[in-house]
């Protein structure tokens, strides 16, 4: 899977951490909940996800 680096402001990093943890169990899955995020904000805003 090809990498991106993010830039969040202190308080953003700190509550995905914290949201991670909760609903996934541990932070390893940061890059799960960032995607499903993405997704979720791309088909609110009608944006075309390419194969």
């Amino acid at each position: 899977m090809p990498k991106t680096t993010l830039t969040l402001t202190e308080t953003m990093a700190k509550t995905l951490k914290i949201y991670t943890v909760q609903s996934k169990g541990n932070l390893h899955a940061q890059s799960q909940v960032v995607e499903e995020a993405l997704l979720e904000f791309f088909t609110k805003h009608g944006v075309k996800i390419e194969g």
